[in-house]
């Protein structure tokens, strides 16, 4: 979010994390400032590929090509996003391989893009010297996934992280308290290099998810600074998206805003602010890749307490 009026900085050709991470990035029609995910390749001569993710049947041949000569288990799924999944079904179709993603995911993509098999927290796969374990990790998707080998703790993160700007959380598809526990488990129970799916990858891993948790703290304060220096301490989240994000351009608020939104909706389950009108729910519309359903309504004004 805070970069996405920036030129893409990501590496754009095939690098490798670690031994059994290759990583393959792909032109995708995703947010600014990214221009490609990245896919995952886990393993060494047996692989699990994650979020074959390019729509584009040049992209879907080169990974072909990338995967030629390797014997590839399945395929593995971060979230439901279009940017993740948008290659799935041609190379499932040329490989004849399951596509496994969480119950939640699956119930996303219904009608778009069938799940062989579920992805639960716990489930792992043996994959020569890794063992690769599937996290859930809500946050940005409801059912968002990562994977973690057991022993050196490289993460492959999805739309956890990002290797440039921040990652775009937008009720009720997102949650920022469930996103903020999300990246603290992972610091807890120990975290090696970082794969995002967009941007270069984190090689302290720790050392940059806290700095995004620093981050996201120092804005929800200043979300809350900023509404109580108001008149009436009150305002709607896209009022406040020219003062919180100065450097987006304003084509950008109404996302903005509903990164704000996101704020204000853990902070008022913290009793930090509430709603003059005592109205309830997630108001408004969302906006990242169409992410849930319909509006909700007229968004309410925030009021700090």
């Amino acid at each position: 979010m805070t970069e996405i009026h920036l030129p893409d900085r990501a590496p754009h050709e095939p690098f490798d994390v670690g031994p059994g991470f290759h990583v393959v990035p792909l032109l995708t029609p995703t947010l600014p400032p990214a221009t490609h995910t990245n896919c995952v390749l886990i393993g060494h001569d047996e692989v699990v590929v994650v979020d074959p993710a390019s729509p584009y049947e040049e992209e879907q041949a080169r990974l072909l090509g990338v995967l030629e000569g390797r014997v590839v288990r399945g395929i593995w799924l971060t979230h439901h996003h279009p940017d993740h999944v948008g290659g799935v079904q041609a190379l499932r179709d040329a490989l004849d391989v399951p596509v496994r993603a969480h119950p939640a995911t699956a119930a996303r993509l219904e009608g778009v893009l069938s799940i062989d098999e579920p992805l639960f927290e716990g489930d792992f796969e043996e994959l020569g010297d890794l063992t690769v374990e599937a996290l859930h990790t809500p946050g940005h998707a409801r059912g968002h996934l990562a994977f973690r080998d057991r022993d050196r703790r490289t993460v492959v993160a999805g739309d956890l992280v990002a290797g440039q700007g921040t990652i775009v959380i937008d009720p009720p598809e997102g949650d920022m308290g469930d996103y903020l526990a999300t990246l603290a488990r992972l610091v807890l129970e120990g975290v090696g290099p970082v794969i995002p799916a967009h941007g270069p990858p984190l090689a302290d891993g720790e050392g940059g998810i806290l700095e995004l948790i620093g981050h996201r703290e120092h804005r929800e304060a200043q979300v809350l600074s900023v509404l109580a220096s108001l008149p009436g301490r009150a305002a709607r989240s896209l009022d406040l998206a020219s003062t919180i994000y100065p450097e987006v351009p304003p084509m950008f608020h109404p996302l903005a805003a509903r990164q704000i939104l996101a704020h204000l909706l853990k902070l008022e389950r913290e009793g930090k602010v509430d709603r003059p009108d005592g109205s309830r729910g997630v108001p408004g519309t969302p906006v990242y890749m169409s992410s849930w359903g319909a509006a909700q309504g007229p968004e309410p004004q925030f009021r700090a307490l």
